[in-house]
């Protein structure tokens, strides 16, 4: 809570009668209008719209030398992604003697600010006087103030705050500003005052300031963990520490392709102090330099495709947009690699994709580095769900009487979060490498034909039964058909398309392929409800994709996304050197 303490003298012949109206100020800025209807101004600025909206409030009876009241103003710009120079105007007029006095704070999001003020009198030199001390709540909050001023008498056009910068956006960035208005109280008399009326409006204008910054200094990390400071911006061979350099005035700084990119850049003066590192490439770039052989396959897959018993020193990749992902070009194994192992908290792990954003998707391999055996899953078959009789329960989570529900884990998903907890990756060291935005897709849609129903008279099949198993040309895909079947989840399983992409058949079996384990284990795609009983695929002991029912055990094995930004320290990719994250 912050006071206005000085005391503010008015001779005792005016203010005689205690509580006689001191003086009237009605003040409109932007809003003329009543109840819910607010009016607004806008401005428009090179290519951009700026709209001004928010009421300034001083329209109190009976107030004296002392009083304060706070206000909001809105700030809306919208365009294409442009910054704009501007300056905050006040435009009326003000027929007071006194100039008002005005202190402003700037804010990114909407805060709850009140004023209040207690009036008060005292005799000094037999004279009575009247004034009031007013506080502010939650003004902490408001930061430190961006501008101070006076509005004085007359009509003008007053510069509240000059050289802004606000980046427009498409759907429209806000900023708030915080007005405190005072009538100041002074030591002199102000009864000339009285009858005084003060109003207008806020509007933004223009300003011809260009936003500029300053490199103050530049350091280079060295050998012993110490920076020094250089004289120029090293270019190749280093990456900004975001972290540890800092810029004035809220600015904010990457690095990109050897050049240093500035957000939120607001003012001019802004000066930055620039701390660099090594660079260190991340992950999914130490593993794609390894191969000079990069293969695509054509889709559909045809009968002599579908297997794949490739080995080490290939890799494939998404070869046209209908292949990639939902976030662009995928790297993939199939076949029978050696080289697409890595050792993740404590555990190892086979790569099944680079996704299109960078990350890289794992599926777990076990405690040691065995290719086949129990320890490839976990210790402790599972059934996906424990409820079977509703087509529903195909979701890793689901709800009933909704084809994408998700209030409810399935039985699986519980295993999954259980281990994932138990095994330590929930702990900070692990989880801050661990992406679970990048999300698993569960895919509900429907086979071409089918509808969907919570508990159908007849047999429905799902969309990946229509991709890979009823044509003779299996047509795999790494997109998710339906945003709200991808779960945002930070472990979750393999998918019966990635099982395909990998090499493995929907009949037959081979077990050159690094997904063979020998063991049974489940995928997340839903196959069918024939009426009593869900159906999800798994994949077979025998090396292929089956599918049983969801009350069933089977093995599991968990997937986890690695963050793009994750960097490997060693190791070859093989089961005996695997690479190890940092």
């Amino acid at each position: 809570m912050r006071k206005n303490k000085k005391l503010i003298i008015i001779v005792a012949s005016l203010m005689v009668v205690i509580g006689v109206s001191f003086a009237y100020f009605s003040s409109t800025l932007l809003s003329s209008g009543s109840g819910s209807k607010t009016e607004f101004t806008t401005a428009k600025i090179q290519s951009s719209e700026l709209k001004v909206e928010g009421t300034l409030t001083f329209n109190d009876l009976n107030i004296y030398p002392g009083h304060q009241n706070v206000s909001s103003v809105k700030v809306t710009a919208t365009g294409d992604n442009e910054l704009i120079p501007y300056d905050l105007i006040y435009d009326g007029t003000n027929t007071l003697n006194t100039p008002l006095n005005y202190t402003i704070y700037k804010t990114s999001n909407e805060v709850s600010v009140t004023v209040s003020c207690d009036k008060t009198k005292g005799v000094v030199d037999g004279a009575l006087m009247y004034y009031e001390e007013c506080s502010t709540s939650n003004i902490d909050s408001l930061g430190t103030p961006i501008a101070t001023g006076t509005i004085n008498s007359g009509e003008n056009k007053t510069v509240l705050v000059s050289d802004e910068f606000i980046t427009s956006s498409p759907t429209g960035l806000i900023q708030y500003y915080y007005i405190i208005l005072e009538y100041p109280n002074l030591d002199e008399n102000q009864n000339s005052d009285i009858g005084g009326s003060f109003s207008g409006k806020v509007t933004v204008g223009e300003s011809d300031a260009t936003p500029d910054i300053n490199i103050v200094a530049a350091y280079v990390k060295q050998e012993d963990g110490t920076y020094e400071e250089v004289a120029d911006i090293p270019q190749s061979g280093y990456q900004l520490n975001a972290e540890k350099s800092v810029c004035s005035n809220g600015a904010t700084v990457r690095w990109e392709n050897s050049e240093l990119i500035t957000s939120n850049l607001t003012k001019s003066g802004t000066e930055c102090y620039l701390y660099f590192d090594e660079y260190v490439p991340p992950a999914s770039e130490t593993i794609l330099a390894n191969y000079s052989t990069v293969l695509t396959r054509t889709f559909p897959l045809t009968t002599s495709s579908k297997v794949e018993t490739s080995t080490t020193g290939t890799i494939y990749k998404s070869a046209n947009s209908a292949q990639h992902d939902d976030y662009g070009e995928v790297y993939y194994f199939a076949g029978n690699p050696t080289d697409n192992w890595v050792k993740f908290a404590e555990f190892y792990w086979r790569i099944i994709r680079i996704n299109g954003d960078g990350s890289i998707r794992m599926i777990y391999q076990g405690t040691s580095a065995n290719a086949t055996g129990t320890g490839t899953r976990l210790s402790s078959e599972s059934a996906f769900n424990s409820s079977y009789d509703r087509s529903e329960y195909v979701g890793l989570k689901y709800a009933t009487e909704s084809q994408r529900g998700t209030s409810s884990n399935s039985t699986i998903l519980k295993a999954l979060n259980n281990w994932y907890i138990s095994s330590g990756l929930s702990g900070s060291d692990y989880a801050d490498d661990i992406d679970s935005n990048v999300g698993f897709c569960g895919d509900r849609n429907m086979a071409s034909g089918y509808s969907w129903s919570s508990q159908p008279s007849s047999t429905i099949y799902y969309a990946a039964y229509g991709r890979l198993v009823i044509s003779s040309n299996v047509n795999p895909t790494f997109k998710c058909g339906n945003s709200g079947d991808l779960y945002k989840i930070p472990v979750g399983l393999i998918t019966a398309d990635e099982v395909i992409m990998a090499g493995l058949p929907w009949s037959g079996s081979t077990e050159s392929n690094y997904l063979y384990t020998g063991q049974t284990y489940w995928t997340m795609s839903p196959y069918r409800f024939d009426g009593s009983s869900a159906y999800v695929f798994y994949v077979h002991s025998n090396g292929y994709l089956g599918h049983t029912g969801v009350n069933n055990a089977r093995g599991v094995r968990p997937v986890i996304n690695l963050k793009a930004s994750v960097t490997i320290t060693g190791g070859t990719g093989t089961s005996t050197n695997p690479y190890v994250v940092s």
